[in-house]
């Protein structure tokens, strides 16, 4: 099942829907009238993330199973874009170095600067804000002043139940479903960041720094999170190329080691990076983002996501 969160351009309404493969939706409300099935419209909120729960996606999932997919249309038809899936996570838990051969690039990039970094142990991560979070195809402002914009591709990992201190074995139950995010970066600022040893901030969380979706892909329909190939190209030239089997520490280890934080439902961790991003390249201006670029993201089974650079 997918699902995706809509949003009306000129009164900023939002609204759930059902999407097929190919991009059509149909709303929720309107698979509810065709069908004559009924769920509690103050749950189907998508600026909330009670939608995410058991019971509302378990009465998601019926509807889905009893209405017609020929009766969908395209988001343009319907006079709306397609939002973030998920609009307000209470937190977004970003993984680092956590494909080897990122770590790789990284060690070179500050042995360059006198540093060693070693091969992690453990997971890392920082925040992002749900601020930074945009819609799979809006448009990226570059912010004033930055001339290094980088890349990075991430599985999106959507907690459905809140799990606190859970084992690898129980961990994938707490997952409601995945989607694509790119991580965006203004390297100087991270740079700059990194070397006062507290922590990165500001270098991920300018507004639009987080585009994400296309759509909420569920776990069911996703099935092992550790196979799934992963893409980014730049105007189509191929920047990132992988699979989530080069994951050092894989989802399930990844909810376990951040649910000693205690992981609630809309909670989201992005996995992570593999090779390619422009910073570790021998020539990163020539690939940092400028405008008027395109940068498409895709991972297999869950679609793509695409944002114009301005």
């Amino acid at each position: 099942m997918r699902i995706a969160t809509l949003i009306d351009p000129e009164s900023g309404r939002l609204s759930l829907a059902f999407a097929e493969v190919d991009g059509r939706v149909t709303t929720v409300d309107d698979a509810m009238a065709e069908t004559g099935l009924e769920l509690d419209a103050a749950l189907l909120d998508p600026a909330s993330v009670s939608w995410l729960g058991e019971p509302i996606m378990d009465g998601l999932r019926r509807i889905d199973e009893s209405r017609d997919p020929a009766l969908s249309q395209s988001v343009e038809a319907l006079g709306r874009r397609l939002a973030a899936p998920v609009m307000r996570p209470g937190k977004i838990v970003a993984v680092g170095r956590n494909y080897m051969d990122h770590v790789r690039e990284g060690q070179e990039i500050w042995a360059k600067r006198g540093r060693k970094i070693e091969i992690p142990e453990y997971p890392s991560a920082f925040a992002k804000f749900a601020s930074s979070l945009t819609g799979p195809y809006d448009a990226v402002a570059i912010p004033n002043g930055i001339d290094d914009l980088d890349y990075e591709i991430e599985l999106a990992v959507v907690i459905g139940k809140p799990a606190l201190n859970v084992s690898e074995e129980e961990a994938l139950d707490h997952v409601v479903g995945y989607c694509i995010c790119n991580d965006l970066a203004a390297r100087g600022i991270q740079r700059r960041e990194m070397e006062q040893q507290i922590g990165i901030t500001l270098a991920k969380n300018f507004p639009r720094f987080a585009p994400m979706g296309p759509w909420l892909t569920t776990s069911d329909a996703v099935g092992d999170p550790q196979s799934l190939d992963l893409a980014l190209d730049v105007d189509g030239d191929v920047r990132q190329q992988a699979s989530t089997a080069d994951m050092i520490f894989p989802v399930r280890k990844l909810i376990s080691y951040f649910s000693q934080v205690g992981l609630e439902t809309g909670d989201m961790l992005i996995t992570g990076t593999p090779s390619g991003v422009a910073l570790a390249r021998e020539e990163p201006d020539r690939f940092y983002l400028r405008a008027g670029q395109v940068v498409t993201a895709r991972i297999e089974g869950l679609g793509e996501i695409r944002n114009r650079i301005e």
